[in-house]
């Protein structure tokens, strides 16, 4: 992994954790999921709901489950559920089997079962679908699963380029056969972690912007988060209350 920094303490924090060789580090990279809430579900994310980590149940505690107000493609609202089973970012997914081939690794496939059964269990549970507002058992849904990371995609000796191509071809074969006709995810801990680069939005107020600046870009933030515009000039007797309460930046 390239060593970047984004000025993100949230990201450099995790890219840690997936880089550390001495220790697994599932239970400390799960927390950073509250930052990329809106990967884990298919459909537009509009609002969270209720999330839970190492959930209860008879066959075992899942990794994680969060339901959220989404949109669907046909532009209706609705709160639907994704169970998700994670392994840690030190994990191996893929494992060589043969030269040209690669099998899935033995936290990937203890890690497919779990998802199956935890899912299987939870979609007819009553106060589970009550906990995160769910009103059918349809719509508590397979998410995925967390596991690896870029380095440790497969666990064999390899040029990097044959590496690539085995892999990839892996991961066609059981999105093919097993994971998309059951709306299954398999994500790793790189992806998680890419997604946390976030460019700076045009309205973020910066060191330099002048009071006019500040303002129309508080102005923006406004009508974006209500969709209603201020009544009057945000230039104001309250301005800098309203500028500290939005940006959390001081005039």
């Amino acid at each position: 992994m390239p060593n970047e920094s984004y000025n993100n303490p949230v990201y450099d924090q995790l890219k840690k954790l997936i880089e550390d060789q001495e220790h697994h580090r599932e239970n400390e990279c799960r927390e950073y999921l509250q930052y990329v809430d809106f990967l884990l579900f298919r459909e537009t994310f509009i609002k969270l709901v209720y999330k839970e980590k190492e959930y209860r149940a008879h066959s075992g505690d899942s990794d994680y489950i969060i339901s959220a107000r989404i949109l669907d493609d046909r532009g209706s609202e609705d709160v639907i559920a994704y169970v998700w089973e994670l392994k840690a970012p030190q994990c191996y997914i893929f494992c060589k089997e043969r030269e040209n081939r690669l099998m899935p690794s033995n936290d990937l496939v203890k890690a497919e079962n779990q998802l199956l059964n935890y899912h299987h269990e939870l979609k007819g549970n009553d106060q589970v679908r009550e906990m995160f507002g769910i009103t059918h058992p349809d719509k508590i849904k397979l998410g995925g699963i967390i596991i690896g990371s870029e380095r440790t995609k497969v666990n064999g000796e390899f040029l990097e380029s044959k590496k690539d191509r085995l892999f990839n071809t892996a991961c066609q074969i059981r999105e093919n056969y097993f994971y998309i006709k059951n709306g299954f995810r398999l994500m790793n801990w790189t992806y998680i972690l890419e997604n946390m680069k976030q460019p700076k939005r045009a309205d973020e107020v910066v060191e330099g912007d002048t009071k006019e600046v500040q303002a129309n870009k508080v102005e923006n933030v406004i009508v974006e988060n209500t969709g209603i515009p201020p009544a009057g000039s945000i230039i104001a007797d309250s301005w800098e209350e309203q500028l500290k309460d939005i940006t959390g930046v001081d005039e």
